[in-house]
């Protein structure tokens, strides 16, 4: 069906007036200034057109070459032009694709007889596609893609939909809010655990079963859900007669078997030792009868005990 244009009676009401959005003239036939008004009007045309209708345009220019026209895009804070191109070559018998891609931080023409790039894979920008056959292409050939690019389609996108990640993850994962505007509520400790995790490490202490008068104590850095945690931790370490007592190296013999020693303070009782990749520290504590031991730990300011260690007579 063809495209309904003004009646002629349309048409003709419009001598003399003045478009009041793009301030194009319409001069009617006779005026003084007809040739002259005929000008400007194309001149305010091609005004119009040229402010985004020729920017990054795909032009025949050859048998079987095409050029482009230079344009800018945005990018992030930045912008990205492409200057432009001619005598580019096109592949025979074949629908051509042709678009401009992001190649070291510069627009780079690209043509492919397979379509356009998937968006997911490659950004771009689609300009055109031309149909080429026995060596050379008409016009008419060239469709201009460049729509696919300035316009999006609605959808019924969720707010859940569109904070979800591609890999199934959701986006708020990646970041913590400040407290202004959210609700009462909204905030609540297992949320609070989840976002400070690694960011603030603890530690568990535990003990084996003395054998041989030795009992192994491990130093575990978890997070702030509990989970062990990977890395490597500067911790200290020290033996006590008393619950967060002072150290204390009588009737102990100790040795570091996971970890590494920094500094021995105090022989057999007060250390400063770097974890192993796992988070763990090991240490070998020999008491000879019966006795009662603390093992104390520090990290960031923050101590833990390992409760009463008891060794038989």
């Amino acid at each position: 069906m063809a495209e309904t244009e003004l009646t002629a009676a349309e048409a003709n009401a419009l001598d003399g007036s003045t478009d009041s959005e793009t301030g194009f003239t319409y001069h009617a036939p006779g005026d003084a200034q007809y040739y002259t008004e005929g000008q400007r009007q194309r001149h305010r045309l091609l005004t119009l057109a040229k402010a985004l209708g020729n920017r990054f345009r795909v032009y025949k220019d050859g048998e079987a070459t095409f050029g482009v026209r230079p344009g800018a895009v945005a990018s992030g804070a930045g912008t990205l032009s492409y200057a432009g191109s001619e005598e580019n070559a096109l592949t025979d018998d074949q629908t051509n694709a042709i678009w401009l891609e992001v190649q070291a931080g510069e627009l780079t023409l690209a043509t492919s007889t397979s379509g356009f790039p998937d968006p997911s894979a490659t950004p771009h920008l689609p300009l055109a596609t031309i149909e080429v056959a026995s060596g050379s292409y008409a016009h008419g050939d060239i469709t201009d893609c460049r729509q696919l690019g300035a316009f999006r389609l609605r959808t019924r996108m969720t707010a859940d939909d569109e904070n979800a990640l591609t890999d199934g993850s959701n986006a708020d994962s990646l970041h913590v809010h400040d407290t202004a505007g959210l609700a009462d509520g909204a905030v609540t400790a297992a949320k609070l655990a989840s976002a400070a995790r690694a960011a603030v490490p603890n530690l568990d202490i535990t003990a084996g079963a003395e054998a041989a008068d030795t009992r192994t104590v491990t130093v575990q850095a978890r997070d702030a859900v509990n989970d062990n945690l990977a890395g490597r931790f500067l911790v200290r370490v020290w033996i006590a007669t008393a619950e967060y007592g002072a150290p204390s190296a009588a009737g102990n013999t100790v040795s570091v078997t996971a970890g590494a020693e920094i500094e021995s303070k105090t022989a057999n009782a007060d250390y400063h030792l770097i974890s192993d990749a796992a988070g763990k520290i090991v240490l070998d504590v020999q008491v000879s009868g019966a006795a009662t031991r603390y093992v104390l730990a520090e990290i960031d300011g923050r101590v833990y005990s390992s409760g009463q260690l008891d060794w038989a007579a």
